[in-house]
């Protein structure tokens, strides 16, 4: 999978997040051995990073489908990356990251009802069937004083290159025009982590457009 990351065909998502550096070195300041999730890997490159500065410290778990994981996780132990722990889905209708999650979050209630992650990153499908349960577990799943930090948050379909009416006329047939012009994201925060009072809003330095959201875990 690595190897894509110095392909132009897929130069928009080559380059790491730059928010989940800096909040990953914030967990590090204080945590020498943290654990940090990854939801939604792209080609890894944001994965990468998080390796490195992890530093073969704590752990990264990895979600996504099946095959990508799999893929990924041979690349970083390629790399010498041993701390890495995968939780693939199939492709299947009604399976997905958010199913993943719910079945470790059940888990997790019983072995580690304090949380699991110090940080976590839920770069998604960022559509409302998806990536709602995945915030609610993600919280769940997320340690006090811990950051989750959320892509797309200025998302919508009508912008997608490759999922706009006029390039793929069929999508009318599964969202209505409100779904196609609203962003999925910005609404679960607005639903389920910005009227929480056991989460805060971290500030990103964004003057203008909001591209991700942060929040810290009280």
């Amino acid at each position: 999978m690595l190897e894509r990351l110095s392909d132009p065909r897929f130069k928009a998502i080559s380059t790491p997040c730059k928010e989940a550096g800096m909040l990953a070195e914030r967990v590090l300041s204080t945590n020498g051995n943290p654990v940090f999730a990854e939801v939604g890997i792209g080609i890894g490159a944001t994965s990468v990073a998080l390796c490195r500065a992890l530093d073969h410290r704590g752990s990264l778990w990895l979600f996504d489908f099946d095959n990508r994981v799999n893929e990924l996780h041979a690349d970083l132990r390629e790399l010498g990356y041993r701390n890495v722990e995968i939780v693939g889905n199939s492709r299947r209708t009604f399976d997905s990251y958010g199913w993943t999650l719910a079945m470790l979050t059940r888990q997790a209630r019983e072995r580690a009802p304090e949380g699991m992650f110090d940080f976590i990153y839920l770069d998604g499908g960022h559509v409302y069937q998806y990536d709602t349960l995945a915030a609610v577990c993600c919280k769940e799943l997320l340690k006090s004083g811990g950051y989750l930090l959320v892509d797309d948050y200025d998302w919508t379909i009508a912008k997608s290159p490759t999922m706009r009416p006029s390039e793929n006329p069929s999508i009318l047939l599964d969202y209505t025009e409100t779904q196609i012009e609203l962003s999925h994201v910005e609404m679960i925060c607005s639903l389920l982590l910005d009227v929480d009072p056991a989460f805060e809003a971290v500030p990103l330095g964004y003057l203008d457009v909001e591209h991700r959201r942060a929040y810290r875990k009280r």
